[in-house]
């Protein structure tokens, strides 16, 4: 009887890709390699998002860190940037119981005009145009100021400094303060009262 044959080996198993060594890199691709990989569309999109990234940043830094404005500097008291001139006064009429005052008022930094007056009780007084008056920055504006006489007695027929007592408005302050509009004003407002008061020269007998 003969001895059994033995089976042939068969071929060795394919141990497959050697193991990674402990300690090595990733076995997966690198980050250069997956940008790379990436079509050109994608990757100019990241690209783009990227740098408004880094654009935002920078904005809010340069937010953060730029200094404080200095603050604006206080508009001026109105009667410091207000001034009022004197153009004239028209002599009145024989028989006539007003005349009017022509005044210029021009103010540095805009303010409101809000009343004028006079201390004398035997004078009324109006002002056109109608106040309150809007006194534009820098733009005169011609105010006349109309006086009536009711009463003779305890007007200034000889005025010197005569005053006209006026109220501006601004933003900062509403201010009252006496205008004194000079020799010339207290010159003509005299005369135009003594036109108005003082009787007429008689004609002497058999004149």
């Amino acid at each position: 009887m003969s001895a059994p044959t033995r089976p042939e080996p068969g071929p060795e198993p394919d141990p497959g890709p050697p193991a990674e060594v402990l300690g090595g890199g990733s076995a997966g691709p690198r980050l250069g390699e997956r940008w790379t990989a990436l079509p050109p569309r994608s990757r100019r999109r990241a690209a783009v998002g990227t740098g408004l990234a880094v654009l935002a940043a920078a904005g809010v830094y340069a937010l953060a860190t730029r200094p404080e404005p200095e603050p604006p500097a206080p508009v001026p008291y109105p009667i410091q940037s207000t001034h009022f001139s004197f153009l004239g006064i028209e002599t009145p009429k024989a028989g006539d119981s007003s005349f009017d005052a022509q005044l210029m008022a021009t103010s540095d930094s805009g303010a409101f005009l809000e009343k004028i007056t006079q201390g004398y009780s035997g004078l009324k007084l109006s002002v056109r145009p109608a106040l309150p008056l809007d006194l534009a920055e820098g733009q005169p504006t011609r105010v006349t100021v109309r006086f009536e006489v009711v009463r003779c007695a305890g007007l200034p027929l000889d005025a010197s400094l005569p005053s006209l007592r006026v109220t501006l408005r601004n933003t900062r302050a509403i201010q009252d303060y006496s205008s004194i509009l000079g020799g010339t004003y207290a010159a003509e407002l005299s005369r135009a009262l003594r036109t108005i008061c003082e009787p007429a020269p008689r004609a002497a007998p058999g004149a």
